[in-house]
């Protein structure tokens, strides 16, 4: 009994050895234990213990999701000269500071900053303090120092960075459309690509097989030279590879990804990210003042989704995170296609259950051009042409294994 106390209490830290363990202030330690980031094990007048478990978890969360900021920075790179000059990025930073202020969700915050005149709504809150103070029910004092951490933050943005409204002319309007529909978009890279809506996304496992990629780099490279831009969430597995495909055979490709422009998640495509963002176009919905959170990536889903005449499951297991788009895709009367042969797998039972909700059977990557132009989404009359079609291998048929990868098979 003597030695499970004694493993025990070296499971049980209090605040400042907490605090050492996360490599942060006690006083930061407090700020995230206030706002349930960090949940003690106990909390009294003797001071407030934490378990190991617990302070493991955050800290890998904090890895993961940490600003590159501090790197940029060592290695001499610049990473700022982002201005706030235009109603635009000033109503932007207000919503982010908003948000940070009230712990609130971007709905609840617009709907508050709309109660506002349109002319205080994209003005800095500093200058209409007392008017920011009533409807956020806090001080000047806080204003003042959320509005200053967060510009800092807005200040990294690359300079040709760009920030979008929803009613703009620039925002993209298939996206528009749909109720996740974010009142912002942060984008790098090539913007003029959200003006071109024959896009589809290709999405899957992010534990993909070898025959899943090869799949994915074929239907992207098929896709994209019939002028589709290929839309994917820079994930592992699945995203990246189509991303990948799109790159090296110079075809657009969107990444929307569920960070902020700064961040690089996961870290090991930082370089296919960057890649992106000089030849594609990188898209965001969150401001660089909003902390991540892993209820982001699926929540992007929605407006990856949203941004796409059609979605395209390379490859999912039944509780693959794919499959929250497909839903999304779904919801906003998008086409959501599935290869024929995963309604073969025993293992899985989601490709019967989307077909019954509306989602369509294909075969090969004809196919869904053939499906995109009968939906009025693909109407290239170039596709019609044998040169258009020479690209196609209709002998090969996107087929799946017992294993749940997608492979290709000749004489189907």
């Amino acid at each position: 009994m003597e030695d499970n106390s004694e493993a025990l209490a070296e499971k049980l830290l209090f605040s400042k050895e907490a605090a050492e363990y996360l490599g942060i202030s006690v006083q930061r330690l407090a700020v995230l234990t206030k706002e349930g980031r960090v949940i003690p094990l106990k909390k009294n007048s003797s001071g407030t213990i934490y378990h190991i478990n617990e302070l493991k978890k955050r800290k890998k969360e904090m890895s993961i999701f940490s600003s590159t900021y501090a790197e940029h920075e060592l290695k001499g790179e610049k990473t700022g000269m982002f201005e706030i000059n235009t109603s635009t990025r000033s109503e932007a930073l207000n919503l982010a500071v908003t948000m940070n202020i009230l712990h609130a969700s971007e709905k609840k915050a617009c709907n508050l900053i709309d109660m506002l005149d349109k002319r205080i709504a994209c003005e800095p809150m500093p200058e209409n303090s007392h008017l920011w103070e009533k409807l956020l029910n806090t001080s000047s004092l806080v204003i003042e120092k959320e509005y200053e951490r967060a510009r800092q933050a807005f200040s990294h943005l690359q300079k040709t960075d760009e920030i979008i409204r929803i009613g703009d002319s620039a925002y993209p309007v298939l996206l528009s459309q749909t109720e996740e529909a974010p009142r912002f978009l942060y984008l790098r890279g090539r913007v003029n690509l959200l003006q071109d809506i024959r896009t589809v996304a290709l999405v899957g496992s992010r534990h993909a097989g070898e025959e899943g990629k090869r799949n994915t780099e074929r239907v992207a490279r098929i896709l994209g030279s019939n002028g589709i831009v290929i839309v994917s969430g820079l994930a592992k597995g699945i995203d990246v590879t189509a991303h990948k495909a799109a790159l090296d055979n110079s075809l657009s490709t969107i990444a929307v990804i569920g960070t902020n422009l700064n961040q690089y998640y996961p870290g090991e495509n930082m370089e296919v990210q960057k890649m992106i963002e000089r030849e594609g176009l990188v898209v965001s919905q969150f401001s660089p003042a909003t902390r991540t959170e892993r209820w982001f990536f699926p929540l992007r889903d929605g407006v990856m989704s949203g941004l796409s005449q059609a979605t395209v499951i390379m490859e999912a297991g039944e509780t693959s995170g794919a499959l929250k788009q497909a839903r999304y895709a779904l919801k906003q009367k998008r086409l959501v296609l599935i290869p024929q042969n995963a309604f073969n797998i025993p293992s899985i039972t989601w490709p019967e259950k989307f077909e019954k909700l509306g989602a369509i059977r294909v075969k090969t990557p004809s196919e869904i051009i053939d499906i995109l132009s009968e939906h009025r989404v693909y109407r290239s009359e170039e596709s019609h042409s044998n040169s258009t079609y020479g690209l196609f291998d209709d002998d090969n048929m996107i087929v799946a294994d017992t294993s749940g990868e997608y492979s290709v098979q000749k004489g189907h």
